[in-house]
């Protein structure tokens, strides 16, 4: 169906593929008709009347419902709304004569829509819409069926396997941010993805999904002087409390730390090598009575090596007196370690903010607050203080270790991703906020036919010259009163300013030691106390070491001590068990990028 007359068949400066790829397409007026010949008045002896003002073309519409092509059904207009980030919305109405059949299996049915016009020499065909019928009214008096059709963006989205959303949308993600994705929308997620991205996800007007950033790139169209409809500019300026300026983010990253502290201890009989001691024998602990003192002390035995007594010999120091040792595991002196390990949880507090430069100055912040926790739960952590392995009283070889040492139990590709995550999503909503200055104006759908919302585009008329992504195009074909006008609108985005790296700051935990503080190092040599003779000291319960008697006492009156081997372990700072908080804040700037707005 064609616009109802008067028609000017003028040449279409409009339509694409004119330029070079790299150069924008300008929009120009058409060239005004030829003036009218003397005599053609409309009746003999008047003036003949002036050009109508303003441009024309001439157009048509085809649209096929199910492969059929129903245009002469048309009535009414048809209208295709599609907007970044959002599915595209189509409306029409068919009007079926009395008598004739209707379509009622509507459901599901594809859609395309297709707007041609021509010069009077050459017809130029673009696709406005595809996509499937989603809403059918009949409506039985007017015998008109209206039908809303999408182009089933979310559906489309919800149908793609998670490896092929990530490979569409990109961005970042991170699962302590956002839920997990099992039994979860799959539109859902991809919105997650995107939240991360300064760009939109829609589909084009022949119906491919496509991601589409917001940065404005050198302008693909320009309009110029009189290319718009007449008071058709609008301005909508950002106004100050939707636009974020300052982003606060607060992040807690929990894991476990494991820690082992060693103590080594070592005693020796004072009177040194056997053949010494056994000129004034005294009592000697055993192995065992080492391993008791140091599991005695919350300690485990991991190495040892022991001076034991000889074996019996029939002349061991050269004296002539031979040597029976019924007692084998009587020692004279040992070196060992006893180690202790324990879990404690540590947490590492981030404090990021996100800034333009508008919001470091108090009075014009708009400041959006939000964090999240991690946590990294660790495999061992309900084994880790009953893992070490005791080694064998019978034998001088250290105790097989575990599988994990002592360390942090952390993820770095977790919390890199986490923190990174958090940053684009802060950065995201800057940039959002700050592209809120709206310029929309309408042309004629023969000037405007190749423009998509991937395009930068550029507009200088009545009295606005603005330069940005368009964000918004509506079509509106009316078949009554032949009208075919398109409404362009870009996202202009205006701030200012440098930017910095988002770089993820280092763990502030990394490189923290494992050890049990002061105390735990270097070898602590343990004392001896023996009773039964008159230079024998007064019994000190108190004192670790070796106690016992000379085997040959010299007076039954002496005081006997006791026959026991005592150690005590050094002490654990409080700073190494109780839960452990450490933290660091970070300042990002946030440039804003200037699109051209002059009024």
């Amino acid at each position: 169906m064609l616009n109802s007359t008067p028609l000017n068949s003028w040449p279409l400066n409009a339509l694409a593929g004119g330029a070079k790829p790299d150069d924008p397409d300008v929009i120009d007026p058409p060239a005004p008709p030829d003036p009218p010949l003397a005599g053609d008045g409309v009746y003999p002896g008047f003036p003949v009347p002036p050009p109508p003002s303003g441009h024309s073309f001439r157009w048509s519409a085809v649209v096929l419902l199910g492969g059929a092509d129903v245009s002469e059904l048309l009535t009414g207009s048809i209208s295709v709304d599609r907007e970044e980030g959002a599915a595209g919305i189509a409306e029409f109405c068919l009007f079926y004569m009395p008598g004739e059949p209707v379509q009622t299996d509507l459901a599901d049915r594809t859609v395309t829509i297709d707007y041609i016009t021509d010069d009077g020499l050459d017809a130029l065909q673009v696709r406005l819409f595809t996509g499937l019928v989603a809403e059918p009214r009949w409506d039985a008096t007017a015998r008109t069926m209206r039908i809303t059709a999408t182009d089933n963006l979310q559906q489309r989205v919800e149908a793609m396997t998670i490896t092929d959303i990530d490979t569409l949308a990109g961005g970042a993600w991170s699962p302590d941010l956002f839920d997990l994705t099992d039994g979860r929308s799959r539109w859902d997620y991809a919105q997650e993805r995107m939240s991360s991205r300064a760009a939109s996800l829609d589909c084009s007007s022949d119906g491919k999904l496509r991601v589409t950033p917001w940065q404005a790139a050198p302008p693909r169209y320009i309009f110029g002087d009189d290319t718009t409809a007449y008071q058709s500019i609008r301005i909508d300026l950002a106004q100050l409390r939707n636009v974020t300026n300052r982003v606060e983010i607060e992040v807690s990253y929990r894991y476990t730390r494991m820690r082992e502290a060693r103590a080594q201890f070592s005693w020796t009989h004072p009177r040194g090598d056997f053949c010494n001691w056994r000129q004034m024998s005294t009592e000697l602990p055993t192995r065992d009575m080492v391993f008791s003192a140091t599991t005695g002390a919350s300690l485990v035995p991991i190495i040892g090596s022991w001076t034991a007594l000889p074996p019996t010999h029939p002349d061991p120091c050269g004296t002539g007196a031979p040597w029976i040792n019924n007692q084998s595991d009587l020692i004279l002196g040992a070196q060992w370690t006893g180690a202790r390990r324990w879990a404690q949880s540590v947490t590492e507090k981030y404090n990021l903010t996100l800034t333009t430069e508008a919001g470091e100055v108090t009075g014009q912040q708009v400041i959006t607050r939000t964090g999240f926790n991690a946590i990294v739960d660790a495999d061992d952590a309900d084994t880790w203080a009953k893992s070490l392995v005791s080694i064998d009283p019978a034998a001088e070889k250290p105790a097989p270790s575990p599988a994990l040492p002592a360390g942090d139990r952390t993820d770095e590709v977790r919390r890199t991703a986490a923190l990174n995550c958090a940053l684009q999503v802060a950065r995201t909503e800057i940039l959002a906020a700050h592209r809120q200055t709206l310029v929309s104006w309408a042309v004629p759908t023969s000037m405007a036919l190749g423009v998509d919302l991937t395009h930068t585009i550029e507009i200088s008329d009545q009295g606005a010259t603005a330069r940005a992504k368009c964000s918004h195009r509506t079509d509106e074909l009316n078949f009554e009163t032949g009208s075919a006008i398109t409404s362009l609108t870009i996202s202009v985005m205006r701030g200012g300013g440098e930017s910095d790296v988002l770089a993820v700051p280092a763990r502030i935990g990394a490189g923290g030691d494992t050890g049990g503080g002061a105390g735990w190092d270097g070898v602590k040599t343990l004392p001896s106390q023996f009773g039964g003779r008159f230079v024998s000291p007064i019994y000190d319960d108190m004192l670790d070491g070796f106690s016992g008697n000379y085997d040959a006492r010299q007076d039954s009156t002496l005081e006997i001590f006791p026959r026991r081997l005592a150690l005590t372990a050094p002490a654990i700072d409080e700073s190494k068990t109780d839960e452990l908080e450490l933290g660091a804040a970070v300042v990002y700037s946030v440039g804003i990028p200037n699109d051209l707005l002059e009024l």
